[in-house]
């Protein structure tokens, strides 16, 4: 498990894979949180949505400017384009959900999880396809489809019973390296969760 300051940076990323290199023979899962701060960041935004301040756009434009340039400074120019386009898509969703907090002027625990989701969602996926990009043979797991829990939003408890029986059915169908996003899982609702911080 990385935590964010692990991977607040490009460089950082970098070396954190060098690390995960000598243990690749074992076939490892790592988890990893969102960037440094982007958490943060992700409150922040919503908070300004909430309070009807229009200023959550250019919060939102810069966050998602720093995981686009993450992007172009780890993968190489041939693999890029992909990769940017589900970044984008995925902060188009994000962009949607605000765009929501900013109109309604509500903001439940419910959606927070959801858009709280968002920052380790997208660290797991670029440092999977950084990994491949390295000839890595790495695979994006979204925790939400093997972490089962309650309902709690905010502070979820796991259950883990059912969590347990998935993870398993997960790995014995997935032999590659697993980069799982930390933080999140999903109700029995299949709605999405936090665990806590």
């Amino acid at each position: 498990k990385f935590g964010g300051s692990s991977v607040a940076t490009p460089a950082r990323i970098k070396s954190v894979i060098e690390i995960i290199k000598p243990y690749l023979k074992h076939k490892p899962a790592v988890v990893f949180s969102a960037f440094g701060g982007v958490t943060d960041n992700l409150i922040t935004l919503s908070s300004l949505a909430l309070q009807g301040q229009v200023e959550y756009r250019d919060l939102l434009q810069s966050l998602e400017t720093r995981h686009l340039d993450a992007v172009r400074e780890l993968i190489g120019i041939q693999k890029q384009s992909s990769v940017i386009a589900q970044v984008k898509f995925t902060f188009n969703e994000l962009e949607d959900v605000l765009h929501g907090v900013f109109l309604v002027k509500e903001r439940t625990p419910r959606t927070l999880d959801y858009i709280m989701s968002f920052g380790e969602r997208l660290s797991a996926y670029i440092i999977a396809e950084v990994l491949k990009d390295q000839q890595i043979v790495a695979e994006f797991l979204d925790a939400r489809i093997v972490i089962r829990t309650d309902n709690n939003f905010g502070y979820a408890k796991i259950d883990f019973e059912t969590t347990n029986k998935f993870i398993q059915n997960h790995f014995e169908t997935h032999n590659s390296l697993q980069v799982i996003t930390g933080f999140i899982g999903s109700s029995s609702s299949g709605e999405t969760t936090t665990i806590g911080r």
